[in-house]
């Protein structure tokens, strides 16, 4: 193989992962929405306000509380949908990655530690140098993938509480367990630590939730400022990618 072909390969795998990260954002912006409105039904459900003069017709309560609940649980249900996509473009960054390694390996075999290690691939950086690039930003969406499932689950849960107040909390699923196996244990900012940063504890699940905005409002905080994806960082790598990579393409 050539190392024409080398080079297309590694912009190439760069491409996907800028496309990738393009997609988790738009998919931020879905969340957002999805998740404000489903805060803003389970405060109307934990508000528990009738008027008295209403409490002779018991029935179109009773038809007001099934209505909202169906409302959060399709908003809760479209909320994990858009999580399941933005985990379908997690696996992808940590398959680009994986090839970027690979293509590194390999180029080393057929070229010589020169290639990979010394001699410039882009403009002034080795292909070593932009694969600690590229390994580094895809930590902090390894990070930031298991904080986002620690907002969804916790807003779950408060949907669930308000269909059963002696709701249990869940066990961790399925995708947060493989999350976390493959090292994404959450560091630095969680959702316990930014409640107790806000004098609040976790989301109570078998009590009342006397501040349930105070508690929503940093969930969605939380979701929206994706505080692992470091602006500076992020920034940087993109200036790395058009500066070595894709300058004049």
């Amino acid at each position: 193989m050539s190392k024409a072909s080398f080079e297309r390969k590694a912009i190439g795998i760069l491409y996907d992962f800028q496309k990738s990260r393009k997609v988790w954002g738009d998919l931020v912006s879905d969340g957002l929405t999805q998740a404000n409105a489903l805060v803003n039904v389970q405060l109307q459900q934990g508000a528990g306000y009738w008027p008295p003069a209403l409490d002779q017709f018991l029935d179109l309560k009773d038809r007001f509380e099934s209505k909202l609940q169906k409302k959060a649980d399709a908003l809760a249900m479209d909320f994990e949908t858009t999580f399941t996509k933005m985990s379908a473009q997690y696996s992808k960054m940590k398959l680009q990655t994986s090839q970027f390694e690979y293509l590194m390996e390999e180029a080393t075999e057929v070229f010589g530690e020169a290639y990979t290690y010394r001699d410039p691939f882009g403009t002034t950086c080795t292909l070593e140098q932009i694969w600690i690039q590229l390994e580094r930003v895809f930590g902090l969406y390894t990070q930031q993938i298991a904080l986002n499932r620690e907002i969804l689950d916790q807003l779950v849960a408060r949907n669930q509480h308000q269909q059963n107040p002696a709701f249990s909390a869940p066990q961790p699923s399925s995708s947060s367990t493989s999350l976390q196996q493959e090292g994404s244990s959450i560091t630095g900012v969680g959702v316990a630590t930014l409640l107790s940063t806000q004098g609040l504890d976790s989301v109570g699940i078998h009590a009342p939730m006397p501040r349930d905005k105070d508690q929503g409002m940093i969930l969605l905080s939380a979701w929206l400022n994706q505080p692992h994806l470091k602006t500076d960082a992020l920034a940087t790598f993109d200036e790395f990618c058009q500066v070595e990579m894709f300058e004049g393409e």
